[in-house]
């Protein structure tokens, strides 16, 4: 049976336009993927406009904030871009902590190498490919929110979810990720773009993100 999870995106940007903004807002997805501090530290007054009150679910002073993982094990003290922007998600009263629940056990070909869908991996091999290791506290998280930087279709997304309620079945799990591609725009408008939507999980392997 298909499953749901609940994402939420504080921004957009466009893989191929060629306007002014879409080409800014890739310079931007660089810049998160690349865990700039300064960048994404900038996302934080601007949760507080009214138009990114939609992202309230995802993120707030209750939530734990779980890192999504890279798409190789992560080697000591490389750059690990979603445990990034949860620290300054959780420091700027976004996130009760931050739980780096997940861990990659062995890799999985990157997202953004394959311009088809076809080539990415699907949700059962980012599962297989992923293991839990839950919290030692004495209370087990009632809301999680698991962070990335970029959402594409949403499969590593659902694989982080499958895994959690594995080990949080009473929990309530989003999704939560910095920009999300606009694959089927030319050209975008603004980079600065808050929205939320449903990523839906197949038994296939694949995944539907809407909008």
């Amino acid at each position: 049976m298909p499953s749901e999870i609940p994402y939420g995106t504080f921004a957009n940007y466009s893989p191929r336009g060629n306007s002014e903004v879409s080409i800014k807002s890739r310079r931007t997805c660089g810049g998160i993927k690349r865990g700039n501090t300064t960048l994404i530290s900038q996302a934080l007054p601007m949760l507080a406009k009214p138009e990114a009150q939609v992202l309230q679910p995802f993120l707030n002073p209750k939530v734990t904030l779980v890192p999504a993982p890279r798409s190789a094990p992560l080697a000591q003290g490389a750059l690990w871009p979603a445990k990034v922007i949860a620290d300054i998600l959780a420091g700027g009263g976004y996130g009760s902590s931050v739980l780096p629940a997940i861990d990659r056990v062995t890799a999985v070909k990157k997202s953004s190498s394959s311009s088809k869908a076809a080539g990415r991996p699907l949700i059962h091999e980012h599962v297989a490919s992923m293991r839990v290791n839950p919290g030692g506290g004495l209370f087990p998280p009632e809301q999680i929110t698991i962070v990335d930087d970029v959402l594409t279709m949403g499969r590593m997304s659902a694989a982080c979810a499958e895994l959690l309620r594995c080990a949080y079945p009473e929990a309530e799990i989003r999704m939560f990720a910095m920009i999300r591609t606009q694959g089927m725009v030319e050209n975008i408008d603004k980079i600065f773009d808050p929205s939320v939507g449903v990523i839906t999980a197949y038994d296939s392997g694949k995944s539907h993100r809407e909008p």
